[in-house]
């Protein structure tokens, strides 16, 4: 009897196994010479069947996706695998904002029938090269695409297009630890639910994240709170090199209680355009009912860790058409529900995060570097700085009204009607590259300010040298200073005395560089290696005598497998070990 349970325990085995496999094969057009891609036919629910029927892919495996209006409709959200890494790829790799071809759209992932389209993401899930659009052809629009649904889960956006939202386009929910990379992607008409907050890229809706990391991306007109925070100190946050047109909330919501957030090179036009009045966006508002300016902090509450203020603010450019200037001032001469105590939130920061800032004593890692006040003479913005700002004026004052369901109409120029539902305007039909001399070596290395998307050669110099830059911004936020200039040299004066420190390497996790930063108090000679698990060394970094101060050391582990490792730091008499995590 026992024999015969298992004969049939081992039939259903082979049948589910070679079902899956059939189901794979039925989906996939190509599989690579090496076997590690496969490329995925267009349809409905294909894209779901070979991730799902992959049974034992390959480190590494790749579903490639066909570029030139191919759709991969989810008729059901799909839940990636959090056993294995998932990487879901579009044919082309050509920057989307430089991408000429007007028949090359990138693949479309989107939903299909009444189901806008969902993932949720467990594991860890990479999108490159892809439009993901969270609606589906007939019109019906969703809530949110992308949700995080086990701790350290981890998200990355490379080079994608991204349009359409009732709500938020990621949110963590119950979660701890995730981790969101967003780099080199384009953001448009976030908006399609009436209300003030609603449309923006990601909501931290009620536990902690780890990382929110956006860098070289754009955002165009968005109706709501871009990044929302909540009452919750995201462990790291890295805003560089982005640019931000025309969005109506905040750029970044939250209670004042980010302790660890850098926010450098950004371009913020006609942002935060909706006034303000106290009790308004309850639970997403200020805590002391102010305006809350593009940043805001406020001190930690009796129950948060008690953590140094590290927040760095330098080299960004903010402006607003003069033509948003009395939205407040309308507000209370109507008045607007009976309210005439509106106020602008077209302010870098309010009065109590500004004293913060200046109070050097208190908070000496709080640091507010240059912001530039000025519209850049971008190449060609065709009506979004033009008609397009009357439009989102009038929206943010018809949304002053609460009994208002008022809603931002898209900003559409190529696909529009109901047919072009699901397909973005394409190739992209603006340009954001500008000629301003004041502007264009703004940024650190002599590179313009706002994503360098818009600049190929800027960007291929920025890439070669991001391992740099980051260790830069890293070690300034740390020492609570500016970000040194061009010519590289720090700045002498210490906000404190110094001491033997090894910090965090930064990225970590990272693939395949990470730099480590340490600093002496003397002279001495420096030992640092770095270990694996098992007390193995893989790697000298330095083996020197070395003058006190700061120093940094780059680690490159392409050579070597994913894992945990350590590094450990001997200076004189002192010794530190910390931890690394390479994830490939």
């Amino acid at each position: 009897m026992k024999k015969m349970k298992y004969i049939l325990t081992m039939l259903c085995i082979f049948i589910y196994i070679a079902n899956a496999q059939q189901k794979l094969l039925d989906v996939i057009l190509n599989i690579s010479a090496d076997g590690d891609t496969l490329t995925v036919a267009p349809g409905s629910g294909t894209l779901a069947d070979a991730i799902n029927n992959d049974l034992n892919p390959p480190p590494g495996r790749v579903y490639l996706l066909q570029a030139g209006y191919k759709y991969y409709n989810i008729p059901t959200n799909i839940t990636i695998p959090s056993n294995r890494p998932i990487r879901i790829v579009g044919s082309d790799p050509t920057p989307l904002v430089q991408n000429h071809n007007a028949s090359n759209h990138p693949p479309i992932i989107c939903g299909d029938g009444y189901n806008t389209g969902g993932i949720n993401f467990c594991g860890d899930l990479t999108i490159k090269n892809c439009a993901i659009i969270q609606a589906s052809p007939n019109g019906t629009l969703g809530w949110c695409f992308f949700w995080s649904t086990q701790p350290n889960s981890r998200l990355t956006l490379d080079n994608c297009l991204l349009e359409r939202t009732r709500w938020t386009m990621i949110a963590a929910s119950n979660v701890d630890s995730t981790k969101i990379y967003i780099r080199n992607c384009y953001f448009v008409n976030m908006n399609g639910n009436g209300g003030r907050r609603s449309g923006g890229v990601y909501d931290n809706v009620d536990y902690n994240t780890d990382t929110i990391w956006v860098e070289n991306s754009t955002h165009i007109y968005g109706q709501g709170m871009l990044y929302r925070f909540r009452n919750f100190p995201i462990h790291k946050v890295i805003f560089n090199h982005n640019t931000c047109i025309n969005i109506g909330h905040s750029i970044f919501e939250t209670d004042g209680y980010q302790s660890n957030m850098s926010v450098t090179q950004n371009i913020f036009i006609n942002c935060q355009t909706k006034p303000y009045r106290p009790n308004l966006d309850i639970e997403e508002t200020d805590v002391d009912s102010l305006p809350t300016g593009i940043i805001n902090v406020r001190d930690l509450p009796v129950g948060y860790e008690q953590l140094d203020r590290k927040i760095l603010v330098d080299r960004n450019l903010v402006y607003w058409d003069p033509r948003l200037a009395n939205i407040a001032d309308t507000a209370n001469s109507i008045p607007i529900n009976r309210y005439t105590n509106w106020v602008s939130q077209m302010i870098k920061m309010n009065t109590r995060t500004k004293s913060m800032f200046d109070d050097n004593t208190k908070y000496p890692y709080l640091t507010e570097g240059t912001w530039y006040n000025k519209l850049p003479n971008f190449e060609r913005t065709e009506n979004l700085l033009g008609a397009m700002v009357d439009t989102l004026k009038h929206y943010s004052v018809a949304i002053m009204d609460t009994n208002t369901g008022a809603m931002l109409p898209d900003w559409r120029l190529v696909f529009t009607g109901p047919d072009n539902y699901v397909v973005s305007d394409w190739p992209i039909p603006i340009a954001l590259d500008y000629d301003d001399a004041g502007l264009t070596k703004a940024a650190m290395g002599n590179l313009p300010l706002g994503d360098l998307n818009w600049f190929p050669a800027a960007k291929a110099t920025y890439d070669a040298n991001r391992d740099v830059e980051y260790a830069e911004i890293e070690a300034a936020l740390q020492e609570g200073r500016l970000l040194n200039g061009s010519t590289g040299v720090r700045n002498t004066i210490a906000v404190r005395p110094m001491q033997f420190r090894v910090d965090q390497n930064y990225p970590n996790p990272f693939n395949p560089s990470t730099t480590i930063t340490y600093q002496l108090p003397t002279n001495a000679f420096v030992n640092l290696r770095v270990y694996d698990v098992l007390g193995r060394e893989v790697e000298t970094l330095v083996n020197e005598r070395q003058n006190a101060g700061d120093h940094s050391v780059t680690f490159n582990a392409g050579n070597l497998p994913s894992g945990v490792y350590f590094y450990r730091l001997q200076a004189g008499n002192y010794s530190a070990t910390k931890k690394l995590l390479l994830l490939k």
